[in-house]
């Protein structure tokens, strides 16, 4: 498999947990999920159109009810279509500046990303559980993902990048969204360095 971008170093069997890893299916959302945020106010009403964010990174198709909170649905009355940056809908309640919605995405696929931060607590792994998505406050096993699985439903497995591994924390999927916490854990990991612009 072709060494991925935020690798600083060549991956070898020295630096790799390959046996018999597996996820949690259900920690994991579809390849097609995508958070909407709101950028501004909006009130109640028939054909309105939110303004989001950042654009849309897939299709939502029209007819869609969209929870934004406290009973915040939003019906969709025309597809929303990747790269638009507003959406619009009959709006049942006021909405707020950045209240968001993650929409889980209509593809059946579930993608586990190479560069993904995983993790387990011990409990988890005596009860042979798989890794999820990593809580850096409260799992006691913690890695970075090696290479992307583009179809986890029918196959769980992962590779592992052992610690202390040289990677470009720039290039990491994620890196400016993860927290200060998660941040500070990959680097207390793994080597990281930057990759220049």
């Amino acid at each position: 498999m072709q060494r991925p971008d935020w690798a600083a170093d060549e991956f070898s069997a020295h630096c790799l947990l390959a046996a018999g890893t597996q996820v949690e299916l259900s920690e994991f959302g579809f390849s097609d999920a995508q958070t909407l945020t709101l950028s501004g106010t909006a009130s109640a009403g028939s054909a309105v159109a939110l303004a989001l964010t950042k654009a849309l990174e897939y299709d939502i198709q029209k007819g869609q009810i969209l929870d934004f909170g406290s009973d915040k649905y939003l019906t969709l009355t025309q597809r929303g279509e990747r790269g638009d940056t507003t959406i619009t809908g009959d709006l049942a309640a006021n909405t707020a500046d950045a209240d968001s919605y993650v929409h889980p995405g209509i593809s059946g696929r579930t993608v586990v990303r190479s560069g993904q931060l995983v993790g387990r607590t011990y409990a988890e792994r005596a009860a042979g559980a798989g890794f999820g998505v990593a809580d850096v406050a409260n799992d006691d096993e913690i890695y970075l993902v090696a290479f992307q699985n583009e179809y986890a439903e029918q196959d769980a497995g992962i590779t592992l990048v052992r610690h202390d591994f040289l990677v470009y924390e720039n290039r990491l999927p994620g890196w400016a969204e993860m927290s200060a916490a998660e941040q500070a854990k990959v680097r207390e990991l793994y080597n990281c360095i930057t990759y220049p612009a």
